[in-house]
């Protein structure tokens, strides 16, 4: 039930190919799109999201 996601937006001009996108649940999803919190990217593949202040 993993969700595609752009790590750059489409709409920033982001490509749509698989070195711009990676797999995230449904829940993590949602995170990377909520203002709330910063969403980092790391070398290694994982991801982290932080709450924002």
């Amino acid at each position: 039930m993993c969700h595609a996601h752009h790590w750059t937006r489409w709409a920033d001009g982001g490509p749509s190919d698989l070195d711009n996108a990676g797999l995230l649940c449904p829940r993590h999803h949602a995170r990377a799109h909520d203002p709330t919190y910063a969403m980092a990217k790391h070398h290694n593949g994982k991801v982290t999201f932080t709450r924002r202040q």
